[in-house]
């Protein structure tokens, strides 16, 4: 895994694990109709740097090292003010 992300890719991250978390199973295409068609060279990267992980139904979702980071990181953040 590559811990190495750019803040764009931090925030496509995050909005995944946000959808996922509100019981969503977001597609590639899902987020490029949301965000745009420039998201796509995003998921690629994180698919590639493993981030995200992809089932045989297109659905993203965050591998395991990155829903403990994303987890760890709103731990530290706290509640919402």
């Amino acid at each position: 895994m590559d811990f190495n992300i750019t803040a764009g890719e931090e925030a496509v991250v995050f909005h995944v694990a946000s959808l996922v978390q509100d019981g969503l199973s977001p597609t590639d295409d899902d987020l490029a109709k949301e965000l745009g068609e420039e998201v796509r060279p995003v998921l690629q990267a994180l698919l590639g740097k493993g981030w995200l992980v992809v089932d045989e139904d297109r659905e993203l979702a965050l591998s395991t090292i990155a829903r403990h980071v994303v987890s760890s990181r709103r731990d530290a953040e706290g509640p919402p003010a």
